[in-house]
């Protein structure tokens, strides 16, 4: 049996592409020849780096031989030219990058609507950020706004009640709820390290929608506090960022927040084992695959009361502390850090829900129905 799995490019590594990469995984254990469909070659050197241990396709076709720094959201429709041409030679086709496209597949996990991004939240979105922008946008947004109620497949996926609910008012289909893996094992085997401090730590990549802002004027208000930014960088909007957080960190002279780029995932590990909070700060947040890692080892969410972290993660704050402004957020942080014996078992407990494994029997009983 053959299987093509569709990705734009799995080098940005963050929730979407482990979603892919475990779909991967699950499709080889099936005994599939698997083929993978990018825009660009994989560095799959920097993807182990990051994410650890993967599952490798069969075969890797990408449309260009480099990787291209314009024009990426229009180079997602691109793969489509490969998938009519690929398509018949496989048993099943599934698209896990999301966006819709003019070839139908099988199965698409669709994180989000794309063109909703900024109807829903346009905060930090950068395609609101100017003129330019929006204009560079809008033709994407009305090509997926059409194609969502024109094209049709066997299995829509998703990844929280909260994208099913923003899949629902734009495009009127009911999506399959399945939660993105986690790889909580190596987290889980620190989670009962005893020797903590009152550490805060952040971790996402370096990207202006994540609000690492609200960290900094949070840590301002807790200067006895230590907090820790770990993030992924790569391209020139997150090396921008990355260099504005430390401007801001230098004018306002804040010397509790230290900001770690690119760290391997055994530093990530060491972090936070002596940790104690796990402090998220994007609005709106799809689902939130860090804030899960960061319950695994035992830190005890604050989070947004938006998005997956708030709405599926901590089901509301039964699992963790939510806030809406800094002044909330730092009354959430002391208040976690208080009673971080008292909630620490339960926030592990909560975590092995979203875990890997259970990606990948769910997925399996999906494809069975097919």
């Amino acid at each position: 049996m053959k299987a093509c799995v569709i990705h734009n490019t799995l080098n940005s590594v963050g929730g979407g592409e482990r979603v892919c990469l475990t779909i991967i995984e699950a499709l080889k254990r099936l005994g599939y020849h698997v083929s993978l469909i990018t825009v660009e070659p994989t560095n799959w050197r920097r993807v182990k780096k990051i994410v650890g241990d993967i599952t490798k396709p069969d075969k890797e076709i990408y449309l260009l031989p480099f990787r291209l720094r314009s024009f990426g959201i229009y180079m997602r429709l691109a793969t489509a030219l490969r998938l009519l041409k690929e398509r018949d030679h496989y048993n099943i086709t599934i698209n896990t990058h999301g966006d819709v496209l003019p070839v139908s597949s099988d199965i698409i996990y669709m994180h989000y609507p794309t063109f909703a991004l900024v109807k829903e939240n346009p905060v930090n979105v950068k395609y609101t950020k100017s003129l330019f922008w929006r204009l560079y946008f809008i033709p994407y947004e009305k090509i997926q706004s059409f194609l969502a109620k024109k094209m049709r497949w066997k299995i829509l996926l998703t990844n929280s009640e909260y994208s099913k609910e923003t899949i629902k008012r734009y495009i009127g289909a009911d999506a399959q709820i399945l939660y993105p893996p986690v790889n909580i094992d190596e987290f889980l085997k620190i989670s009962d390290n005893k020797n903590r401090i009152d550490q805060v730590v952040s971790c996402g990549r370096f990207s202006p929608e994540k609000n690492y802002e609200i960290v900094l004027k949070i840590a301002q208000h807790l200067p006895d506090r230590n907090f820790v930014i770990i993030g992924a960088s790569s391209g020139k909007i997150s090396t921008a960022y990355y260099r504005k957080l430390k401007k801001i960190i230098k004018r306002e002279k804040i010397g509790n927040v230290i900001m770690l780029k690119n760290l391997p995932r055994r530093e990530q590990l060491r972090i936070y084992s002596f940790s104690k909070v796990f402090l998220h700060t994007m609005v709106g947040e799809h689902f939130g695959i860090a804030v899960v890692e960061g319950m695994a080892a035992g830190l005890i969410p604050v989070v947004h009361k938006s998005g997956g972290p708030w709405l599926d993660i901590t089901n509301r704050g039964k699992y963790g502390y939510g806030y809406e402004t800094i002044e909330e957020g730092v009354e959430m942080i002391e208040k976690a850090l208080r009673e971080y014996e008292k909630f620490q078992k339960e926030v592990i407990k909560r975590a092995r829900m979203f875990s890997k494994e259970r990606f990948i029997q769910m997925f399996i009983r999906i494809l069975e129905k097919l």
